[in-house]
């Protein structure tokens, strides 16, 4: 009874845990069948026998015997028999063989390394894989064992393997399988997996297809509950088919909505792949989702083609029938490629309907240093609205850019046009530009190095015919455009730094119209101790004249800005920011900004302090005041954060965080968000863990009272510490972090 009862509580773990680390695990399972350890960095390249009781070097054949070590390609290296050939790099290792990298050892009655390709098989062979090696997915070690393993870099094959998180020499649990085909970068297929929970099988699955991307669905059974679906069990079951085509059977039940029914066909050819799936709903709802993902070589280019039909989706779109299809051809050419694609969107629901459509063609070449492109799409767009009038646009886009380069300056010719087709109502396109040339250089272009170190300035001219948008006439309007700037970066010492530059833009316009635009600014700083500085800045933007291009206008700007680091010592650091507004003074507005003001204590890792306000300047108020504390005794983390609102005179918020205190096996976690303003509790979360070596039992209760779909909920569950699991504690209602002054997670 025990132990089916440890089987029914694990069976969540697994799944939950799924998307997180099932990818690790199948790179792990490269690594011990596959993929060599990561290398030694302070073990050398060069072949080194150190010792062996027979045998040894002869040429580039190594035949040793008899307590054999080496060195070789950053690996040590040891047998009771070595065979190899440095030439072929090809080794041998018999009896009791190990492979020793930076952080991994591999061993293995019988280990063949191809050193040169970098794979190697084994027959007896375990491994242990820190979470390094498995890109952080893993909060401890995989224990990864198997018979024997052969196989290329695209295909291999191991038998009777098991693996396990549980470092004990008889684990609380191990996952096992008779065969594992491992297709990198694809998926892996496990056969006749058994789940062993304190040596008794518990959980027979006859085949477990993982797919080796981050989308990886959930294939162990998934026992839950959800506002939407009550409590649910939701199962995958994998049956190959021919070849690599395997099929997945969902078997969902659900205490709200019924069964869930679904199939997905993966197929899998050396020209195509793709997959064919469809889901319904028997109850509730009745929802049905059905989706097809394709991609083929089509003669020298590629075929993407995605569709998905949705209706009455209970979880994105309830009450509404939603159709979506993407397709792309992409043919490549020796100097470019041509893209034909196709985009169709519908939306379909009580008292209304959409439709969206883009046909479209693009094609990049570069011939004779000149780059081009060109893009060209129809679209459409049609709605309707119960009791209103239908709306109806069709715009044909046409957009053609080409680009040459010389030794002093860069060539741009652009042409964009948005035309609309037949009666559309509200037609908008961004600004047409038919056409326009512009020139680029820089000093360094122009001239040479010394002269762009001197007075490193950029360069830019252009002619051209553009519409502005926001007119309904539409009328062309010719511009001239001369755009010149420079920045320099000017160094006194170690400790004075002054930084300026300056830009005009000057537009002509053919309806007698002109605007030029000055903008310059400059900061100067100063460094007056160790980790202090004070730093001032100043920037001007203004446009004088008119421009009748939206493009063209430009807002107004003169400010300066004063910036203040002060550490007295090593654990104390204080910050002032500011502002002075030249042009609000000017018109007798209130020129000096928000005064901020922030001090932070941290004698040592096991304490921060930090203290922080601001002043508003326009009411003559400190505004808002925070204290923060983050403390750490051992494993116990204390965060504590308040907010007081000087404006209303009232403490706006309270934070406090108790992380990772323990009590004997139990650890407690506790999460407070308290609102001033409504004097409640916004959040509460209590989560209690029960230490059970290799798993831990988890009690949570989860009380958000604002935001999406609020209210309290209970939870009790197992997990495995080594595998991410999900947990709602720390997030509120829309998945979002709360928490204390420094941010939960810390």
């Amino acid at each position: 009874m025990k132990r089916l009862f440890l089987a029914i509580v694990l069976l969540p773990v697994f799944a939950s845990a799924q998307s997180g680390w099932w990818p690790g695990y199948a790179k792990s399972l490269g690594s011990v069948t596959k993929k060599l350890p990561l290398q030694n960095p302070a073990v050398g390249q060069i072949f080194k026998l150190i010792h062996a009781d027979k045998g040894g070097v002869l040429g580039d054949e190594i035949v040793a015997s008899g307590n054999v070590r080496a060195t070789y390609r950053g690996y040590e290296i040891s047998a009771d028999a070595i065979r190899g050939n440095r030439k072929t790099q090809v080794f041998r290792l018999e009896g009791n063989g190990k492979l020793i990298g930076e952080s991994e050892t591999v061993t293995g009655n019988v280990i063949v390394v191809d050193f040169l390709n970098e794979t190697f098989g084994f027959e007896d062979g375990r491994a242990t894989l820190k979470p390094d090696r498995l890109e952080k997915k893993t909060a401890g070690d995989l224990y990864v064992k198997a018979r024997s393993g052969a196989g290329t870099q695209a295909d291999f094959t191991t038998e009777k393997g098991r693996f396990t998180f549980c470092d004990l020499e008889s684990p609380h649990f191990e996952l096992n399988y008779d065969t594992a085909r491992i297709l990198p970068g694809r998926r892996a297929e496990l056969r006749q997996v058994r789940l062993e929970i304190l040596k008794k099988t518990v959980l027979r699955i006859p085949m477990l297809v993982i797919p080796l991307n981050q989308n990886a669905p959930k294939y162990l059974p998934e026992v839950g509950q959800s506002v939407d679906e009550g409590y649910f069990v939701k199962t995958r079951i994998s049956t190959p088919i021919r070849g690599e085509d395997y099929l997945d059977t969902r078997i969902d039940l659900m205490s709200k909505l019924g069964a869930g029914l679904g199939l997905e066909y993966n197929y899998s050819r050396p020209n195509l792949n793709g997959k064919l799936s469809a889901y319904t709903v028997t109850g509730g709802t009745k929802s049905r989702v059905i989706s097809a993902q394709h991609q083929q070589k089509l003669g020298t280019g590629t075929l993407n083609f995605n569709t998905n039909y949705q209706v009455s989706d209970y979880l994105t779109a309830p009450g509404s029938t939603l159709w979506s299809t993407t397709g792309l051809y992409q043919l490549p050419w020796s100097n470019g490629t041509s893209r034909f694609s196709f985009t169709r969107y519908s939306n379909e629901s009580s008292g209304f309907s959409s439709n969206n459509q883009i046909v479209g063609f693009a094609d990049d070449h570069s011939i004779g240093g000149i780059a081009s492109r060109i893009d060209v799409s129809m679209s459409s767009a049609d709605s309707r609205i119960s009791g209103g009038q239908p709306t109806k646009s069709e715009r044909v886009d046409v957009r053609y850019g080409a680009t040459a380069t010389t030794r002093s300056f860069t060539a741009e010719l652009l042409y964009q046009r948005s035309v609309p087709v037949g009666k559309s109502e509200n037609f908008y396109s961004s600004s047409d530009v038919t056409p326009m040339l512009t020139l680029r250089t820089t000093a360094q272009q122009l001239f040479n190095a010394k002269v762009a170190t001197f007075l490193p300035f950029s360069l830019e001219a252009s002619v051209g015919e553009l519409v502005n948008p926001s007119t309904t006439d539409r009328n062309k309007v010719t511009r001239v455009f001369i755009d010149f700037g420079f920045r320099r970066n000017d160094r006194r010492g170690d400790k004075l730094t002054f930084d300026w530059g300056s830009r005009i833009k000057q537009g002509i316009y053919s309806d007698d119209t002109a605007q030029y635009v000055l903008n310059y600014d400059a900061n100067l700083n100063y460094k007056f101790a160790r980790d202090s500085s004070i730093s001032v800045n100043y920037g001007y933007l203004r446009g004088f004249g008119y421009t009748p291009l939206a493009i063209d206008s430009t807002g107004r700007n003169d400010a300066f800005s004063f910036d203040l680091n002060y550490k007295p010592s090593k654990t104390v650091t204080l910050s002032a920011q500011t502002g002075y507004d030249v042009f609000q003074s000017s018109v007798s507005e209130v020129p000096w900004q928000y005064v901020w003001l922030r001090s932070q204590w941290n004698p040592g890792n096991w304490l921060k302090l930090n203290a922080s306000a601001s002043y508003d300047t326009f009411n003559s108020a400190w505004s808002n005041l925070r204290l923060d504390a983050d403390l750490r005794l051992g494993t116990t983390r204390l965060n504590v954060g308040a907010r007081y609102d000087g404006l209303r005179s009232q403490w706006s918020g309270f934070n406090l965080l108790v992380d990772g205190f323990k009590t004997g096996k139990v650890s407690t976690n506790l999460l407070l968000d308290y609102n001033g303003y409504t004097k409640q509790f916004d959040s509460q979360h209590y989560q209690f863990i029960y230490n059970l070596h290799c798993t831990e039992a988890v009690f949570e209760i989860i009380d958000n009272q604002v935001g999406f779909r609020s209210g309290r909920t209970f939870a009790f569950f197992f997990r495995i510490k080594a595998l991410p699991s999900g947990s709602g504690f720390g997030s509120g209602t829309r998945g979002q972090s709360i928490g204390g002054g420094y941010g939960f997670g810390d």
